[in-house]
């Protein structure tokens, strides 16, 4: 795990060429410009910054401020640390589409290179209410051009977690579920069914949302005529994070 406090240039090229040929985990603080070149164009003037550099060939630009890298390239890149007129080159090359993020180095801080190691399964936690959120704040996550009536819907059963129309005004009645639908909801959204009517001349569109269907559910699922529409708790919880960014937003215009 070597650390080096205010290297070279030719100390700091050595370490990364041997931590890139590792695929070890890079954090470099440094002072560098930044060149990006792809489907647009971009150059991003001297500054000190936090580069990391990731086994799977990704690299991400931090500024001092924000949680989002001001650059990046995702995983797959050709990287390679190159001296180049008293400065250091870091380049990373994507080889489809073809695009590159290049810094030249003016002085390094900071470099170290770690071997980390971690198997942990992720599991993300999150509830069916913010899953229903995310539909009520982006109903077209459902499908171009739902339109939501009523959320928590009393029906004598219980309530209907989402409900609303399509565009050719058909009523989609909405069961969602954090964990694969099976079974037990299928008989109580049937169960709804009885206590909703479209209006004349259109239908009932039962839909249950979940990440997954369980093993086994397909053919009654399909029995039923129920619809499945999957929305992993990951889309949901981006969603959420992609409107309370709009809100803060909109929060520091109006101070």
């Amino acid at each position: 795990m070597p650390v080096l406090i205010s290297p070279s240039l030719e100390e700091a090229r050595r370490e990364l060429v041997i931590g890139l040929e590792a695929r070890r985990l890079l954090v470099m603080v440094a002072s560098c410009t930044v060149e990006y070149s792809g489907r647009t164009g971009s150059h991003l003037g001297e500054g000190e910054r936090l580069v990391i550099v990731k086994g799977d060939g990704c690299i991400l630009v931090h500024r001092g401020r924000d949680y989002q890298p001001v650059n990046w390239q995702p995983s797959g890149c050709i990287i390679q640390a190159q001296a180049s007129n008293g400065t250091l080159v870091l380049k990373a090359v994507r080889p489809s589409p073809l695009e590159s993020l290049t810094l030249v180095v003016k002085d390094v801080q900071f470099l170290g290179t770690f071997l980390l190691q971690d198997d942990a399964e992720f599991v993300l936690h999150a509830s069916e209410e913010e899953m229903q959120r995310a539909i009520i704040l982006q109903p077209d996550v459902i499908e171009q051009g739902f339109k939501i009536l009523d959320f928590e819907k009393k029906v004598p059963p219980g309530f209907v977690d989402v409900y609303g129309v399509d565009t050719e005004g058909n009523t989609v009645v909405i069961e969602i579920k954090k964990d694969p639908a099976g079974f037990p909801v299928i008989k109580q959204l049937l169960e709804y069914l009885k206590y909703l009517q479209a209006p004349p001349g259109k239908k009932l569109r039962p839909m249950i949302v979940a990440p997954s269907i369980a093993k086994g559910a397909q053919p009654a699922l399909a029995k039923s005529g129920i619809e499945f529409k999957q929305l992993t708790l990951q889309k949901a919880v981006a969603i959420l994070q992609k409107y309370a960014r709009s809100d803060q937003q909109a929060l520091k215009s109006w101070l």
